[in-house]
């Protein structure tokens, strides 16, 4: 195949009138100064604030936006602000999900913070108190109640007594014996 004439001549007319003005193209300016690759300022990833008091908690993705998540532990306070946000005192500046680290200002300083890592463990459950109690049948293990739960079983159990007393005395006519209301907790 050749290339059509018409391309041709345009080719070469463009490399006569560059090679005429005295132009050279130098090829390792283009290798340095690549316009497609990123400057070393834009690939730098931002450093991250140490010690802060500020955390980033968690990014919430909405029908509205992004949410992102920030607490203050010296102050106790916590909020989710979207980055456009502009009346609140956590300002989004900057948000990098690859990294999962956010840029805010936060009371006139520039913070730079990862996502928080949870700090949950899980922890071995505490056994109950158990009894041996030594049936002729057999060993039986019970759990024991708390002192409080067996007075709070026992007062209503006094209580459903009682109603009861007096629904039976109204289905008769006549009158119950006085006795004495559970005390409620």
């Amino acid at each position: 195949m050749s290339v059509p004439l018409p391309h041709f001549a345009v080719l070469a007319f463009l490399l006569v009138a560059n090679a005429a003005s005295g132009a050279v193209v130098s090829l390792q300016g283009l290798v340095t100064n690549s316009p497609f690759v990123l400057k070393q300022e834009e690939t730098a990833a931002p450093a991250v604030t140490e010690g802060a008091t500020v955390e980033f908690r968690g990014v919430i993705t909405t029908k509205e936006g992004v949410l992102f998540g920030f607490y203050d532990r010296a102050k106790n306070l916590g909020a989710w602000v979207t980055q456009r946000d502009t009346g609140s005192d956590f300002k989004v500046s900057a948000y990098d999900a690859g990294s999962d680290l956010v840029t805010v200002d936060y009371q006139g300083q520039r913070f730079t913070l990862p996502l928080s890592s949870p700090k949950i463990t899980a922890a071995a459950p505490a056994p109950l108190p158990v009894v041996n109690n030594a049936q002729p049948g057999g060993n039986r293990v019970t759990a024991v109640p708390a002192a409080r739960d067996q007075q709070r079983l026992e007062s209503v159990a006094a209580e459903v007594r009682r109603r009861r007393a007096l629904r039976q005395s109204a289905a008769t006519g006549t009158t119950p014996a006085a006795q004495p209301a559970a005390s409620g907790q």
